[in-house]
């Protein structure tokens, strides 16, 4: 999921089957329709949600949902729409680490609900809210080049890559701090400490892929945050 305009010098997609848009479409199919039964789950959520709308809260819930379910459709939609991989792992443990560090966070559901005071469930949905919107953001400026596992699809340096290496995880990474609150403590933040080790692990596959294939990345690397400018 790193991310602008291929340079001219950008090597064009391996030959063969396994770089073809038909093996492509059917790789990535699985993972479009998870998060197409996510769109529908959470349009569910909203309908049922909808009549009692008549409080903060019940508000707040339905906007949280929202920007959840326009993360989720957009997702869905770039898998079917993205380009053609330059270059790609072709190692199993990268893509492990890639579906672990993308849904590993879905094990909360697994937890009990939190009682949150008012001040809290506020800081709960304002981060989740916060990150689902900017989510959508750094998907736009990614677009085509949108991937799950390490892949090189388009070269991206604009928009918040100009930033930072990895916008769109920090962004996930932000509302699910704020999902993550609604549940069981400690459990809940132990189970997105392990998350956010898979991501940081995703990060480092996805960055040597990117440099093996883009002579520009490596002095991208060096001039870019990883995930926080000034910090990491």
């Amino acid at each position: 999921m790193s991310a602008s305009d291929a340079p001219p010098s950008a090597p064009e997609p391996e030959p063969g089957f396994a770089h073809s848009r038909t093996y492509d479409l059917a790789f990535g199919a699985p993972v479009a329709l998870f998060y197409a039964f996510l769109v529908a789950g959470t349009v569910i959520r909203i309908l049922r949600q909808w009549p009692d709308a008549s409080s903060a809260v019940a508000w707040l819930t339905i906007a949280n949902e929202s920007a959840i379910l326009l993360v989720f459709g957009l997702q869905a939609i770039l898998f079917l729409v993205r380009r053609l991989p330059v270059t790609k792992t072709r190692e199993i443990w990268p893509r492990a680490v890639a579906i672990l560090g993308a849904n590993f966070n879905f094990t909360l559901l697994l937890l009990p609900h939190a009682a949150l005071g008012t001040m809290w469930t506020a800081v709960s949905f304002g981060l989740t809210i916060g990150g689902a919107v900017a989510s959508v953001v750094v998907l736009t400026w990614l677009g085509r080049a949108f991937s799950v596992f390490p892949e090189a699809r388009r070269f991206v340096d604009r928009g918040p890559y100009r930033f930072m290496r990895h916008p769109l995880f920090l962004a996930e990474m932000v509302s699910m701090l704020g999902v993550m609150l609604g549940f069981r403590q400690p459990w809940a933040a132990m189970i997105m400490a392990v998350t956010i080790a898979f991501q940081i692990r995703r990060m480092d596959f996805e960055e040597a892929v990117l440099a093996e294939t883009f002579p520009a990345y490596d002095a991208y690397r060096r001039k870019t945050a990883r995930l926080i400018p000034g910090l990491y």
